[in-house]
């Protein structure tokens, strides 16, 4: 770990306590700060919050790494490990509280090689005793032709079900064309079914074809497109004159798209959500799907729109057909950030309509863009120190919306490089936040600056303003 500075004591909660306020002043997020667990070689930690406000961190590491905390994140247990080694993984839960965490195997030398386990435990990761099998093999759920990457997902009980027939379902992308596959279990994670192509428009197609990296995937919990599933892309850029088109991370991903199905993953219609233009790029490194509690999607995400990597934020108001009011990518994204400087690792959680929760990582140092559109790494930032941010906004329903920026940490969690790339990876890839049933953030990141052996982290909001209950 590049940055990292040994042997500073482990500090493993502050409070960040609000000042007296001028009259009409908006009141402060107030937080603690609380250690999950060690790093343990991995990091880019997901975040569940059940129904019962167990909040659940997932993270890669020498093993499936996996925590809960029943106290508002004031304290953690740590849960048994249902797979080893551990590539990407994935936390999830469901109403009746069951949790679902899923890993992408590494190189195993067999047919599980780079697919995906989805692994169920109804004792709060005590134990995990079922594990699910796919339509075409039985040792892994994706049951994919092609190897695979990224896989994201989230589970649903339609009205008059139980956890035993929940629908589960997992969107991954593959090593071959770079399509975006969904498949989904209807018996609560034991069997899922053939993976679908959720690529389907030519205009969809001819974008994503060099590469895309998935975003997310959520089912609509309740509402008038309750079972609605939503995934996000970003795709690369196919007229790079510099990289060209390939699998790597090398080239731009200037456009995001969404998919949406309402037949339980057999059928999709794609949207385009948001394009830059060409050189333009978002992966930095995902673009981060959300929504709220009535079903609404919102995308969270990096862009080098001006001259500097900012977060912005889309949102559609009407079941994913416009994203900021337009439907052909052209509606203006809400700039998130107030300062100048490099921002990454956006990740957006929402409660009511139109009020929204937004993490990154932030750096008043400017890291700037390569020719080809990508960031300067790693010489642009190999001095910088980087601090966990949020940003909240209330009125998003406006459509000129306002963020309150707060900072999270007032020490650096990482100094130098932060690769966006996929390869050489220092904090891993991303942090997460969830919003719990009162409306209270919760955000996880890794800190490899202030721990000797790096640690995961959660911010843990316990007062101030909230954006309602949770979302999904």
């Amino acid at each position: 770990m590049r940055g990292r500075t040994a042997g500073i004591l482990i500090v493993a909660t502050f409070t960040l306590l609000s000042l007296a306020l001028p009259a009409g002043a908006a009141p402060k997020i107030r937080f603690t700060l609380n250690k999950i667990g060690p790093q343990n070689g991995g990091g880019e930690p997901s975040v569940a919050i059940s129904p019962d406000r167990t909040i659940y961190v997932s993270a890669p590491g020498n093993a499936m790494e996996f925590w809960r905390s029943t106290n508002a994140g004031k304290t953690w247990t740590q849960g048994s490990s249902p797979e080893s080694p551990s590539g990407d993984t994935s936390v999830n839960v469901d109403q009746s509280g069951a949790v679902y965490e899923s890993n992408l195997n590494v190189i195993t030398g067999d047919q599980n090689t780079l697919q995906v386990d989805v692994f169920k435990s109804f004792d709060k990761g005590a134990t995990w005793p079922q594990k699910g099998s796919s339509a075409i093999s039985d040792s892994n759920a994706s049951g994919q032709p092609a190897l695979v990457d990224r896989q994201w997902l989230d589970a649903w009980i339609p009205p008059g079900h139980t956890t035993d027939t929940a629908t589960v379902c997992m969107t991954y992308h593959d090593f071959g064309p770079s399509q975006l596959w969904v498949s989904c279990s209807v018996d609560g994670g034991k069997n899922f079914g053939l993976p679908v192509d959720a690529i389907t428009s030519p205009l969809a197609q001819a974008d994503s074809y060099c590469n895309t990296i998935p975003g997310g995937l959520k089912i609509v919990q309740s509402g008038s497109h309750a079972g609605r599933i939503y995934i996000l892309w970003l795709a690369a850029d196919p007229l790079n004159p510099v990289t060209g088109c390939n699998l790597t991370q090398l080239a731009a991903f200037h456009s995001i798209w969404s998919a949406s199905s309402d037949d339980g993953g057999k059928t999709w219609t794609d949207q385009l959500v948001y394009d830059a233009g060409v050189l333009h790029d978002g992966s930095e490194i995902f673009a981060d799907l959300t929504l709220d509690n009535q079903g609404n999607p919102y995308a969270g995400f990096v862009m080098n729109i001006a001259s500097e990597y900012d977060i912005w934020v889309e949102a559609s108001f009407d079941g994913g057909t416009t994203w900021n009011g337009k439907t052909d990518g052209t509606g203006v994204p809400y700039k998130v950030n107030a300062d100048t400087g490099t921002h990454f690792f956006a990740a957006i959680a929402a409660g009511n309509p139109g009020q929204v929760d937004v993490a990154y990582l932030d750096t008043p140092t400017l890291v700037g863009s390569t020719p080809y559109g990508k960031p300067n790494e790693p010489s642009g930032d190999a001095n910088a120190d980087w601090n966990v941010y949020v940003a909240q906004s209330i009125n998003l329903l406006s459509g000129s919306p306002t963020f309150t920026n707060v900072a999270l940490t007032t020490v650096p969690i990482h100094h130098g490089d932060v690769c966006t790339l996929g390869l050489y990876r220092n904090l891993l890839d991303f942090i997460d936040v969830q919003v719990d049933a009162s409306g209270f953030l919760h955000v996880a990141y890794t800190d490899d600056h202030n721990y000797a052996a790096g640690a995961l982290v959660m911010a843990n909001q316990t007062g101030g303003p909230g954006v309602g209950a949770g979302g999904h």
